[in-house]
């Protein structure tokens, strides 16, 4: 499956020491009690959605009208208002107005196992040579925002240094389509920093998930 970063929930206010108790105890490989930390987890974290203010089916009419014109390409067997109900409240990350916390690189879709706002890291493994093995590896570690930032930013490091050393305008690259290139990895580096910095800035931790 590859490792993926979703941002996690974030503290509601006046849940701020036992959320970050929950998300210490939930980042471990043993966590007792698990299903139980897990919900209350969730019921005192403001989502990752509520954040991007993306606009739910049935709740708001673009969100909506979205699902309607899906409901011909899904060819489902079921009535489009049957249909509808079914999909009621999920959150549409696409309608949401462009920003770096929504990325280019991701393996999210809607209601899929990770959504569109996930970072898809595992495309930074082929650019180890730019990042280093120990960078790279921390990838895979959960974070908090102030870890998250630091990470972002040294991600960013990593790959204007390396283009300095290669004469490549870094800052200059748009939308690579080689996967295979240098301008492609460094262009993935760029956004993982972009989306590191994006959630930071809200107070999201890091979620890898894998």
């Amino acid at each position: 499956m590859g490792l993926d970063w979703n941002p996690a929930g974030k503290p509601r206010p006046g849940h701020e020491a036992e959320f970050w108790r929950l998300f210490d105890a939930l980042g471990q490989d043993s966590c007792p009690d698990l299903e139980a930390k897990q919900q209350r987890f969730h019921e005192i974290a403001i989502s990752a959605f509520e954040t991007l203010r993306a606009p739910r089916i049935g709740i708001d009419p673009e969100a909506t009208e979205w699902a309607r014109q899906r409901y011909s390409e899904q060819k489902a067997e079921k009535p489009l208002e049957a249909w509808l109900a079914d999909l009621h409240g999920i959150y549409v990350v696409p309608l949401v107005r462009p920003c770096d916390g929504v990325p280019r690189y991701t393996n999210g879709s809607v209601t899929g196992y990770v959504e569109p706002y996930s970072f898809r890291a595992q495309f930074l493994v082929d650019a180890e040579y730019i990042l280093g093995t120990d960078l790279l590896n921390e990838g895979w570690e959960h974070k908090r925002p102030a870890q998250l930032r630091a990470h972002g930013l040294a991600l960013r490091k990593a790959a204007i240094t390396y283009g300095r050393q290669h004469g490549i305008e870094v800052l200059a690259i748009k939308d690579p389509e080689d996967p295979d290139t240098v301008e492609f990895h460094l262009d993935v580096i760029l956004a993982a920093s972009r989306w590191c910095l994006f959630w930071a800035a809200h107070g999201h931790p890091l979620e890898a998930y894998w």
